[in-house]
């Protein structure tokens, strides 16, 4: 099964980091051709789905997510836009869907455990740092 959903309104995603591994990547960061960022956690699998939950964030809230400074639930719970994105990525030709989930919707059993975080210090994400320094150039 594919780990990144395909033609969604998300766009062409990347994969930047993986956090947890557990036959599958299950907790990762990604990010789309427009410099959106995203942490996903899968919540529930089966022989016909995957479903994700993926948190837009800015990037100093991922740097402090990144750095072990907030609690990954909390992340979720506390997005910035009061909003994450329930990716469903089907195993069939059937079109991956992604819906918006309001924060005080978010089922318990989705979210990750109390007490976890992602704890890569400051060091810098390589991929973000390339893409920092953007230059506008006029075309005739």
């Amino acid at each position: 099964m594919r780990l990144l959903p395909q033609s969604t309104h998300l766009g062409k995603l990347k994969l930047l980091e993986v956090y947890e591994y557990y036959d599958t990547p299950c907790l990762f960061s990604c990010r789309n051709a427009s410099g959106h960022l995203f942490i996903a956690i899968l919540f529930d699998q089966t022989k016909k789905c995957q479903k994700w939950l993926y948190l837009p964030m800015s990037q100093r809230r991922f740097e402090n997510i990144r750095a072990g400074l907030i609690e990954l639930r909390n992340a979720f719970l506390n997005a910035e836009d009061g909003l994450v994105y329930e990716v469903i990525i089907n195993s069939d030709d059937n079109a991956d869907r992604v819906e918006i989930i309001w924060c005080e919707n978010l089922v318990d059993d989705w979210l990750p455990m109390p007490n976890e975080f992602i704890k890569f210090g400051n060091e810098p994400l390589p991929l973000l740092e390339e893409c920092q320094d953007y230059t506008a150039v006029k075309t005739n």
